[in-house]
């Protein structure tokens, strides 16, 4: 499951494993018809501990985003229980669904023994129907009861609503100025994916002491990650990425070393989310270089890992520089694009104002001989540097979101 990330001081952990201090478990509710399909995660700490979250910039939002930012600020960014269903959005309910999502949220708290605020409580899955409460409120027991520190593989599993696979990274880190610690990352999400958040859930873990302002360390976090990652152009109303600390000792912890860790992790976790894509064959890592600053670099990154011509290109593994080029020149940031060059993999397919036909076979094979493809683009404007993240569209994709429901 686990793949490399090669950073001085830093090495992948091949298992799913949290860091310490935090406990997981998992349960099928009957949130989902499927017996086999568990639908309700939790994770607890031993205290209330820091943590942030950030939100779906989505005009409509599930019960839980409301929930969860007036805990959040009531509890001063402090938590102490995590509880995750599946199957169902608790969105477009109402007063009533908000009332549900504070119903659970005591109950949890009741059970872990600490005060509501302390436990967040977030949804994904179908919009505008009411949480089966009674199926979930009788799991919450067990659940409680059952988290363990080798929980974390069954939560992953239980956040997934379209997703194919879970989406578990964990970088253990020796710092030789501080305290060792961990990062784990867990994240669901294949269709409704588009900056600014996506149908996703995003939860980092640590026992590293977080930053004295960690909100604003997270939001630096998913603007490097989260914020890159596209599947398909539109985003849900539930949307939310946690980052949450277990470590109580005041060990300062290498705020540089702990950003290029997080930021790492969650990195990993766009690709897997992207190459989970709904009916996805490809992986897509848009690079763009030569951009006058690295917001330019992204907006550009974006706007060709979202373009639908250019995504059914790659399914069709058509070298089609044209499309890459296009939509670069509509991003909105300014360059020349006879000064400009596109690649395909290692082939030069677009360079000094000219096409080069010559390597749009090496092009073609690239694509059709690798599940992740690599496209990009110099602007020749600057010196900044970006990456996006996306999948191809494929006939699956369609036939996925026409049955979601049926």
């Amino acid at each position: 499951m686990e793949q490399p990330i090669l950073n001085r001081g830093r090495v992948s952990d091949p298992r799913p494993v949290l860091p310490s201090g935090f406990k997981a478990s998992a349960i099928h509710a009957g949130i989902r018809a499927k017996k086999s399909k568990l639908d309700m995660g939790l994770v607890v700490a031993p205290e209330a501990l820091p943590a942030a979250a950030i939100y779906t910039t989505n005009k409509l939002v599930g019960a839980h985003v409301t929930v969860c930012r007036e805990s959040l600020a009531k509890s001063g960014g402090r938590v102490r229980a995590l509880l995750v269903n599946s199957g169902n959005a608790n969105c477009s309910t109402g007063e009533a669904g908000l009332e549900d999502a504070r119903h659970v949220q005591r109950a949890v708290a009741e059970l872990v023994g600490c005060p509501p605020e302390q436990v967040l409580f977030m949804s994904t899955g179908v919009i505008g129907a009411r949480l089966p409460m009674e199926k979930l409120l009788a799991a919450l027991p067990n659940l409680v009861g059952t988290a363990s520190e080798r929980g974390l593989g069954d939560f992953a599993t239980a956040i997934m609503t379209t997703d194919l696979v879970p989406k578990v990274r964990t970088v253990a880190v020796e710092d030789k100025s501080g305290a060792p610690f961990r990062v784990t990352g867990v994240a669901k999400g294949s269709g409704m994916i588009h900056p600014n958040m996506a149908t996703m859930l995003g939860y980092l873990f640590t026992d590293a002491t977080l930053p004295r302002e960690p909100h604003a360390f997270l939001r630096q976090v998913a603007d490097r990650s989260f914020h890159r990652l596209t599947v398909d152009g539109d985003t849900s109303p539930n949307d939310t990425v946690l980052l949450w600390s277990s470590r109580t000792s005041a060990t300062p912890t290498s705020e540089e070393l702990l950003a290029r860790t997080v930021t790492d992790v969650a990195q990993e976790l766009c690709r897997t989310i992207a190459a989970d894509g709904e009916g996805a064959t490809r992986l897509l890592t848009v690079q763009v270089l030569g951009a006058p600053d690295e917001a330019a670099a992204t907006q550009v990154a974006r706007t060709i890992a979202t373009s639908p011509l250019t995504k059914t290109a790659v399914h069709g593994r058509d070298p089609n520089w044209g499309r890459i080029l296009a939509a670069a020149g509509r991003s909105g940031i300014d360059f020349d694009p006879a000064k400009a060059r596109v690649w395909i993999g290692d082939a030069d397919v677009y360079s000094d104002g000219k096409p080069h036909p010559e390597n749009e076979k090496e092009a073609h094979l690239h694509l059709l001989n690798n599940h992740e493809v690599v496209l990009g683009v110099d602007l020749a404007a600057g010196s900044a540097q970006a990456e996006a993240w996306t999948c191809d569209f494929s006939n699956d994709y369609v036939r996925i979101n026409a049955d979601y429901r049926s």
